[in-house]
C-alpha cells in the first residue's frame, strides 16, 4: 500500500488495492483516516475474479484523494478577499464562517458598503464571482463560497422569503397567480426554495434576461393552463 502523498493542489492522495473496489476503498479510508464523503475516488482497475475465482484474477485498484476541508477553503478565501480589498484603499473588517458546507465571508466597511454592493447587488455579484474563481483555481476545483457586504445578502434573502410567503397567501386568497418583481437567477432560486414545502402552492418563471419574474400560483388556480415550467 502506498503512503499518502501531496498532490500539486496540496491534497493528500493514496492508491490502494483489494480483491474488490469496496475493499480497496476501505483500505484507503483507514489509511487517510477519513470518511467516504471526504474523498474523491478514481477507480483505476475494477478487478476481476478470473477463472474459477483463481486463475487470472486481478485485484481492484483505486486512487483516493482527500478533499480540502472547509476550514482550508475559509483560510484561502480570506486571503484572496483581503488582497482584493487592499487594492481598493478602504477601511474594512472581515468576518468569515462556514455555513452548511459553504464558506461565508462578510465585509464591513466605514461607510462605503453601498459602493461595494452596487445597484441591485451587481457589484457584489461581480466581486463574489472574482473571489470564487480565484479560490477555486488555487484549490484545484469548485468551492462553495458566498461573499457578502454589511450582511446585504442575508438581509435580502430574508426579505425575499417574506415576499414569497406573502405572495403565496395572496395567491390562495384570490385563487390567482401572483407575480413578483424581476429578479436575478440567484434570487429567483431563493423564492422557489422558500415555497417548495408549502402545500397547494407552486412557482414558475416568465420572461427573459433581467426581466425574468417568479410567479406564485395556487395548484388549482384559474391561470394554471398559461403557466411555464419552473426555472
Amino acid at each position: 500500500m502506498n503512503r499518502p502523498e501531496k498532490t500539486e493542489s496540496g491534497k493528500r492522495t493514496i492508491e490502494t488495492t483489494g480483491k474488490t473496489v469496496e475493499k480497496a476503498l476501505a483500505k484507503a479510508m483507514k489509511e487517510l483516516a477519513a470518511k467516504v464523503e471526504d474523498v474523491d475516488i478514481e477507480i483505476i482497475e475494477a478487478g476481476s475474479k478470473g477463472v474459477l475465482g483463481i486463475f487470472g484474477a486481478k485485484e481492484a485498484k483505486i486512487k483516493a484523494t482527500l478533499k480540502r476541508s472547509s476550514a482550508g477553503v475559509e483560510e484561502v478565501a480570506d486571503e484572496v478577499t483581503k488582497l482584493i480589498m487592499s487594492c481598493l484603499d478602504v477601511n474594512y473588517r472581515l468576518f468569515s464562517d462556514i455555513l452548511d458546507d459553504t464558506t461565508y465571508i462578510n465585509i464591513e466597511t466605514a461607510g462605503v458598503d453601498g459602493l461595494l454592493i452596487g445597484r441591485k447587488g451587481d457589484t457584489l455579484s461581480s466581486l463574489q464571482h472574482l473571489v470564487g474563481r480565484i479560490v477555486s483555481r488555487k484549490l484545484g476545483g469548485y468551492q462553495r463560497l458566498t461573499l457578502d457586504v454589511g450582511g446585504y445578502l442575508k438581509n435580502r434573502q430574508e426579505i425575499l422569503k417574506q415576499k414569497a410567503v406573502k405572495a403565496a397567501e395572496r395567491a390562495r386568497q384570490t385563487n390567482r397567480d401572483v407575480g413578483l418583481e424581476p429578479m436575478k437567477a440567484s434570487e429567483r432560486r431563493i423564492v422557489h426554495l422558500a415555497l417548495t414545502d408549502i402545500e397547494g402552492i407552486s412557482t414558475y418563471t416568465v420572461g427573459n434576461g433581467e426581466m425574468r419574474k417568479v410567479f406564485v400560483a395556487p395548484e388549482h388556480g384559474a391561470e394554471r393552463k398559461n403557466r411555464y415550467n419552473r426555472r
